[in-house]
């Protein structure tokens, strides 16, 4: 029985030396500081991050590709998304109200690969934090300003104009 005393006693003096080893190696110089100064640097966000569903805008057009056909809407499991249809000109479908609730939404990204002209894009956009819930829900406007523009190489031909 005493043997297993003097085996614990030992073992936690090994188990605190263990533990210190690893404390000081982390405070050791030749260690890179993994400090980010984040207000004043924004961090390099990867390729294929995936932020809040956006509209971005084609500058030809000055409007986004979106047709309105509520694909999104229906897909979304947190039906957070309502839409709208401009209906003046059934030939140009374009939504006339599009919103969306940051505030419900779990960034599953189903909208975004159901739409069929892939005008649902995911943003570059990660400070979304507000003091109320109201402001949480975007808008057509709001959505197609951070969205930004299509790249050159995505944009739809206006019509009355070759393609290059």
């Amino acid at each position: 029985m005493k043997s297993t005393y003097l085996k614990d006693f030992i073992n936690s003096f090994v188990s605190i030396a263990k533990g210190l080893l690893v404390t000081v190696t982390h405070w050791s110089v030749l260690r890179p500081s993994v400090t980010e100064l984040y207000p004043e640097d924004k961090p390099a966000l990867p390729e294929n991050y995936r932020g809040m569903p956006t509209l971005p805008v084609n500058p030809a057009t000055g409007r986004s590709g979106c047709i309105g056909c509520g694909a999104c809407a229906r897909m979304c499991p947190e039906h957070i998304i309502s839409m709208e249809v401009d209906a003046t000109d059934p030939k140009d479908r374009k939504p006339s109200a599009f919103t969306i609730d940051i505030s419900r939404c779990m960034w599953c990204g189903l909208c975004m690969e159901v739409c069929p002209k892939n005008c649902l894009r995911p943003g570059r956009t990660f400070e979304l934090a507000c003091y109320n819930r109201e402001s949480m829900v975007y808008g057509l406007d709001q959505l197609m300003s951070l969205g930004g523009e299509l790249p050159v190489e995505e944009q739809e031909p206006v019509e009355g104009e070759a393609p290059s």
